[in-house]
């Protein structure tokens, strides 16, 4: 378990966001306007493959320091899971090009598989695509990756963003909660502050209203702010036992802001390691695989 201390984010961190704010006011223009898109085929898409500046060294070290690890793990590399600091914008533009409503994206889960460390010095290497589009029962599935490396080693993180798009004849069911026998084991927990919604935006370009607008979240479907999927893998992930080679996470339910005694907890089975996120109230917000 570890304590979160009292951390004030840079407002000058705004500066390092400015790709992902273009995205997102495209986004905003696009849903104002209203037009309609034609809908065309993701395999046709035009995938991205650039050269981009690292995070600055401070904003890294105060992204560390939130996630809840110490800053000496992270001394010379950036964390694989920060990729949502550069990789949202790269996202975004993407799904630009569908004909999908993106203001009412819903993030279900990221994959990361860990081939190597990101320097915190080099320039980094992206390739981003939509590698999969499934619509069914309502709902378009869509999966984009995104390959982060540097010039002489171009292939270090591979991230796939698992998101979902209401289609117009969705019907919403109820889910069903299977039953789940597994022996869980507490690792620790993590806690999260009114205001950790609009720390993870200044940290990632992620000003999504419902993490940090209390009125606007309000009105969501949530009722009040919610912590990032990114920022309860982040911190989730602080506290899994290394080396963690790749990892698949689904999210479920919201965490909730303010929210205490986020259990992170692991099991093992037939050599499989599982790792699931319990709040406060005994609902599983996060639940995933590992090795």
């Amino acid at each position: 378990m570890f304590a979160i201390r009292y951390q004030q984010i840079p407002l000058q961190f705004l500066f390092e966001h400015q790709a992902t704010f273009a995205g997102l006011g495209k986004i905003g223009l696009r849903s104002l306007k209203k037009t309609k898109i034609a809908p065309v085929d993701w395999r046709s898409l035009a995938s991205m493959n650039e050269v981009i500046d690292p995070p600055s060294l401070e904003l890294i070290d105060h992204y560390v320091q939130w996630s809840g690890a110490e800053l000496t793990k992270y001394q010379d590399i950036i964390p694989p899971h920060m990729v949502s600091q550069w990789g949202l914008s790269f996202a975004t533009r993407l799904l630009l090009q569908t004909h999908y409503p993106l203001s009412q994206v819903i993030n279900q889960g990221i994959s990361l598989k860990i081939h190597g460390k990101l320097p915190r010095t080099e320039n980094l290497m992206i390739q981003a695509k939509i590698a999969n589009v499934d619509e069914r029962n309502g709902l378009a599935r869509v999966s984009v990756q995104i390959i982060t490396g540097t010039i002489a080693e171009p292939e270090l993180v591979e991230t796939v963003l698992h998101m979902a798009f209401i289609l117009p004849h969705f019907e919403k069911t109820k889910r069903v909660e299977t039953a789940d026998h597994k022996t869980w084991q507490r690792l620790g927990e993590w806690s999260a502050t009114a205001d950790d919604g609009l720390k993870f935006a200044l940290l990632t370009g992620d000003f999504n209203p419902i993490h940090w607008i209390t009125p606007l979240a309000k009105l969501s479907s949530f009722g009040q702010k919610v912590l990032h999927g990114f920022g309860v893998f982040a911190r989730s992930f602080e506290l899994l036992p290394e080396p963690i080679q790749q990892i698949d996470i689904r999210f479920l339910k919201p965490v909730k802001l303010p929210s205490q005694h986020n259990r992170v907890e692991t099991c093992t089975e037939q050599m499989q390691k599982y790792v699931r996120i319990v709040g406060s109230a005994g609902q599983i917000c996060l639940m995933g695989q590992y090795s």
